[in-house]
């Protein structure tokens, strides 16, 4: 097992359960197994095709030793079961908690025990009430339940209208990291600098060499630097930097959104964020204004690949220029 390096994420000892505590030195990595996917099962009837974030997970990625990827509607899932019980990684909408939980049930033969949010957007948190009530225990970073209480306002394209309610608030918070002991692994929750959000965490399965990024990493898609909820360029690319010390080349990467992923795909989004930071970067310094930037294209070497999810060149240009020129 590689060396980890969490030179900016010292782990919070805490001793909650059995099952939770402080950190064990890491083992060798066992050989990695083959990756396996469940078959996509029939569409669903026509009355509920229609409804938006409705449907429960449609696949199933087994990544070995009990730990599978979720995708569906929303963020991608993470998943541990064993006879500890189930933990899970994200629950996407508050629209297809209810269907979530059915189905997590089912591959757990039991409800799972706990939830850790990677941040707060209701697309991977939205979940929470409904998986609480059901008495799913939450975990996440601290400015996850400030920013779900209100506590800490969000603006911009995430804006909520109001708190969310208490049930969906997470009962366990922390502020660097923690470690569960559970299904023979050992699953290290840690905090990464502001980048998507402010609060920010990945989840990386040491023995299954499996690491969730949330969004800090979403496969061959411009990012979303939600500014709103604190998040920033520069931490984004730190975090990825994090993330590419932490991994090896057979280490199995389940993003917020896309396919599953590995160093390579990692390393080729970390070099078009910064490539296309050092584009827009030149526009800055040339005096331009941001229209004048965005109607120069300085991303189009990389939009065919990564354009075609959440944030359109357009709006990742903005994004930048954005930040670039923040006094």
């Amino acid at each position: 097992m590689r060396k980890i390096l969490f030179s900016t994420v010292g782990l919070l000892a805490l001793s909650l359960a059995a099952c939770i505590g402080v950190p064990d030195p890491a083992p060798a990595a066992p050989a990695t197994p083959a990756v396996a996917e469940t078959p996509a099962p029939a569409p669903a009837p026509a009355a509920a095709a229609g409804a938006p974030n409705t449907q429960a997970v449609s696949r199933v990625v087994d990544l070995g030793q009990g730990v599978s990827m979720l995708m569906g509607q929303g963020g991608n899932l993470g998943l541990s079961v064993g006879n500890d019980g189930a933990l899970m990684i994200d629950d996407q909408y508050a629209t297809n908690a209810e269907a979530n939980l059915a189905k997590i049930e089912e591959l757990a033969k039991g409800k799972p025990k706990y939830l850790v949010n990677t941040h707060w957007h209701g697309d991977h948190a939205g979940g929470n009430a409904v998986f609480q009530t059901a008495g799913t225990m939450v975990f996440a970073h601290t400015n996850v339940r400030k920013r779900l209480n209100g506590q800490l306002v969000t603006t911009g394209r995430a804006a909520q209208a109001r708190p969310a309610p208490k049930a969906a608030w997470p009962v366990v918070t922390f502020d660097q990291g923690i470690d569960f002991h559970l299904n023979g692994q050992t699953i290290r929750a840690f905090k990464v600098p502001a980048a998507h959000t402010d609060g920010d965490v990945m989840v990386y399965f040491l023995e299954a060499d499996v690491l969730h990024t949330g969004d800090v990493y979403v496969k061959n898609m411009y990012p979303f630097i939600d500014t709103g909820s604190g998040g920033t360029l520069r931490g984004y690319i730190e975090a990825q930097r994090i993330a590419l010390n932490l991994v090896g080349p057979n280490t199995k990467i389940i993003p917020g959104h896309g396919e599953l992923a590995k160093k390579t795909d990692l390393e080729a989004e970390l070099a078009m964020i910064e490539g296309a930071a050092a584009a827009v970067d030149a526009h800055v310094k040339a005096g331009e204004t941001l229209q004048q930037t965005l109607a120069a294209k300085p991303l189009s070497q990389w939009t065919v690949k990564f354009g075609g999810g959440f944030m359109n060149e357009d709006a990742f240009v903005t994004a930048i220029y954005g930040e670039l020129t923040k006094k």
